[in-house]
């Protein structure tokens, strides 16, 4: 099966040997790869809809894997028990979604080792939910996919306190500590983002301080976007 390459990306960063559940399963072809690749030996997966579980069944059926892929109807990991799956892919949904999804299973989660997840949107706030919630972000990768950035992490509960962390949105949440240290893609990224910064902030500086706290902050992301630039052609 010929899969996106955001797809690709979350597969190639789920752990090898473990029992995997796939989050808002879809069609289901996560789940098959997952099984056909050796990656995970059993998939439990989950959607909230009949619609996509129909399809993923039909998928799995297809693919001769009913005795490897367990489907459920789950919002998030409300119908797994602690203990059932020992990673897991979160993707397709809003960083603020999977921020509530972890909250609810935190249970499941604190059971598991490390997993992946993908958030479409709210990625910086989203890595600082995680920064300050007990969560440690193994890796991060940037994926461009059809003309648009994707984000998927491999992260761990470790139940860290965030006793004495800077609660404000810090560039690693803005763009990933290893990323910002080793690059792989980020200035690609960093010139992208920066073009769309210098739209905005010429549109606002047109518009005779109307919006003077927007044009305090795009210029303040347009200062960091150029301080991160700066560090990685410097190395």
């Amino acid at each position: 099966m010929r899969l996106s390459d955001r797809l690709e990306s979350i597969i190639e960063m789920v752990p090898r040997g473990e029992i995997c559940a796939d989050i808002g399963c879809d069609h289901g072809f996560i789940s098959i790869e997952l099984v056909e690749r050796g990656i995970s030996p059993k998939v439990v997966a989950s959607d909230l809809r009949e619609g996509p579980l129909a399809s993923a069944h039909e998928n799995i059926k297809n693919a001769g894997l009913e005795d490897k892929i367990k489907l459920m109807i789950s919002d998030g990991f409300d119908a797994y028990e602690p203990g059932e799956v020992t990673t897991a892919v979160i993707a397709g949904m809003g960083g603020v979604l999977i921020k509530d999804m972890l909250t609810k299973g935190k249970e499941c989660v604190s059971k598991m080792g490390a997993f992946i997840v993908q958030p479409q949107s709210n990625i910086p706030e989203f890595r600082n939910f995680l920064r300050l919630n007990g969560y440690e972000i193994e890796r991060n990768e940037i994926v461009l996919d059809a003309g648009k950035y994707y984000f998927p992490m491999r992260i761990r509960y470790t139940g860290k306190d965030a006793a004495g962390e800077d609660t404000s949105i810090t560039a690693e949440d803005r763009y990933g500590a290893d990323l910002i240290e080793e690059d792989r893609g980020l200035s690609e990224y960093l010139k992208f983002q920066m073009a769309s910064y210098e739209k905005i902030y010429e549109k606002l500086s047109s518009e005779n301080g109307m919006h003077d706290d927007r044009t305090i902050e795009i210029n303040s992301l347009m200062e960091l976007n150029r301080s991160i630039s700066k560090q990685l052609f410097k190395d």
